[in-house]
């Protein structure tokens, strides 16, 4: 495979230019270009990742701090006034006058107590306090699972007031002296200041934001986003390490674990957004590399111009007069060595072109001959017995059938001649088969019956005169004259592939065997007249004429059985005036 491709590099003097402009000039570009890309496609993908997650942190922290501050208004639950109104079921006034007190603390002390629409404390027998209600009975406090649950983990749910988002956190109160559950703190907040924290934050433009709880329900999403149904996280991967990245089908994902509350914070982006900086570089360097490449090629043209154009040039003219074209030239330019090669390769085409002109003349002056010899073998067979048959009953004094088939030869006469030409319509060969007809079946009366089935549409198109008369003449001697009893013969013609025009002579004559109609088809293709057989000569001729003027693809097709008859179909192109 080297060695065919060193010798096909030595043909060409371009190719070897083009080889070493290649090789020291645009791979070397092309190759600094793909380098330089991926190295800094590598820095801004870093970059732009660590951006991602320094961004998902800083949520991250947000929130934790705002869950920070709410934590600590679980010491109100180890208050001793508090632990006395759990413990008592009957009213205590005094502790929760002091229990109210230290919700307005704590609200004024941190920054999230703003966002604080209530705070209760209830004991298991649902006797609660509320910053908003004062003290009240409640009946449907679930104890059981106050109980069985974990005191120490917090449980948040998102309800909706007036259509609105409220995130209430419980948490369990647990006495220190016995290490029991005695009640409950719960506080509800304002959910917006959680999506808040993550409208302040973007990753891209059509970035969004997201926070699953541990249980992987989407908590919270960015106000741009509502289409949360539609989210597809692969929770599993990002639930297997506290922070990280991936890419999954075109899509960014950033997300990290908040420590205070266990929550994903889950930021999701277009890849190509991420990328945006790696790709206007690799635009970039794509546009350097392009632009000097397309300089490179002009300088090469410029060069190769000057130098192997002429001589591409007269190869390529000498190409084209090998294949065939003779008017191939070349338009010498200068007077050294190439322009002399090109004035000789001009004088030398003309000489051949002269000289192919003149066998091809001679080449069709034969075809003429050899066709009006075909011509002359076709016509006197008929003639002969036409005339014989007018003999006949011109001495049987039938004068009028005598009148009419010299009027029917006279009109068959004519059309053969035809002022010489090759060509008529397909109007003029019907109306010349016509006459043929009625003069065989004056001779054959008693035995012949003719059916013509030609459609209308295909008379105005042109044809190589005296094709179907042999063939039908072949029917009626050699298939109909030799049966017993009366013969039937059938002309049809129709337009076949809308290219083509197809003729069938069909006739119940006696037909042919295996072998004859085997020797007859070998010799339709050889052209060689069937040495054993007469009906060959007509059938033959008419092959060879076909294919004379219209092709190898055009011609006869025999089909025959013994003692049934046969079917010549004839195929020819359609010929317009």
């Amino acid at each position: 495979m080297q060695k065919n491709w060193f010798n096909w590099l030595d043909k060409s003097l371009r190719l070897k230019m083009l080889v070493m402009f290649v090789l020291l000039t645009v791979f070397p570009l092309v190759l600094i270009g793909l380098i330089s890309y991926i190295k800094s496609s590598n820095i801004v993908s870093e970059r732009a990742y660590s951006l991602a997650q320094i961004k998902t942190s800083q949520i991250t922290r947000e929130i934790d701090v705002v869950f920070q501050d709410l934590h600590r208004f679980n010491e109100i639950g180890k208050q001793q006034s508090t632990v006395q109104f759990l413990l008592h079921q009957e009213e205590t006034y005094d502790e929760a006058k002091e229990i109210l007190s230290l919700f307005d603390f704590y609200q004024k002390s941190y920054l999230s107590g703003e966002d604080i629409f209530d705070i209760e404390i209830m004991n298991l027998e649902g006797k609660t306090i509320s910053h908003n209600k004062g003290v009240y009975q409640r009946s449907d406090i679930d104890t059981e699972e106050w109980l069985t649950g974990d005191p120490t983990q917090a449980k948040m749910e998102i309800v909706y007031r007036n259509g609105f988002p409220i995130l209430e956190i419980s948490n369990a109160i647990v006495w220190d002296i016995t290490d029991s559950v005695i009640g409950l703190l719960k506080i509800t907040i304002d959910a917006s200041v959680i999506t808040a924290v993550l409208d302040d934050v973007k990753l891209t433009e059509s970035s969004s934001f997201f926070i699953t709880s541990s249980d992987r329900d989407i908590f919270f999403q960015q106000k741009q986003r509502n289409d949360a149904d539609n989210v597809y996280f692969d929770l599993d991967r990002i639930s297997e390490k506290e922070q990280g990245y991936y890419t999954d089908d075109g899509t960014f994902y950033v997300y990290e674990t908040s420590k205070m509350t266990d929550w994903k914070v889950i930021g999701q982006a277009p890849i190509h957004e991420i990328m945006k900086d790696s790709n206007e570089i690799r635009s970039l360097i794509f546009l350097t590399v392009i632009c000097s490449i397309i300089f490179i090629i002009g300088l090469y043209m410029f060069i190769s111009n000057k130098l192997i154009l002429p001589i591409r040039i007269l190869k390529t003219k000498m190409t084209h007069a090998a294949e065939g074209n003779l008017h191939a030239k070349v338009n010498p330019v200068g007077e050294d060595e190439i322009a002399t090669l090109g004035h000789s390769f001009n004088q030398m085409i003309a000489k051949i072109k002269l000289l192919l002109d003149l066998s091809i003349e001679e080449q069709k002056k034969l075809k003429a001959a050899e066709f009006r010899t075909m011509q002359a073998q076709i016509n006197p067979h008929f003639l002969y017995n036409t005339l014989d048959t007018i003999v006949w009953l011109a001495e049987a004094k039938e004068h009028e059938s005598v009148i009419e088939l010299t009027k029917a030869l006279s009109q068959y006469s004519r059309i053969s001649l035809n002022k010489g030409k090759d060509w008529i319509t397909i109007a003029d060969e019907m109306s010349h088969i016509d006459s043929y007809l009625y003069i065989q079946q004056t001779r054959y009366e008693d035995i012949l019956d003719v059916t013509v089935d030609v459609e209308q549409n295909l008379y105005h198109y042109h044809i190589l005169k005296l094709l179907l008369q042999p063939v039908v003449e072949n029917a009626i001697y050699h298939g109909i004259k030799n049966k017993r009893g009366k013969g039937f013969l059938r002309i049809n013609g129709t337009l076949e592939d809308k290219d083509k025009v197809r003729f069938e002579v069909i006739d119940n004559g006696i037909g042919m065997d295996e072998d004859r109609l085997e020797k007859l088809r070998n010799h339709l293709i050889s052209g060689e007249i069937v040495p054993d057989s007469k009906n060959g000569f007509g059938l033959i001729n008419v092959q060879q004429r076909i294919q004379l003027y219209y092709g190898k693809e055009y011609g006869l097709k025999i089909n025959s059985w013994k003692g049934s008859g046969t079917k010549v179909t004839i195929t020819i192109p359609k010929r317009g005036a």
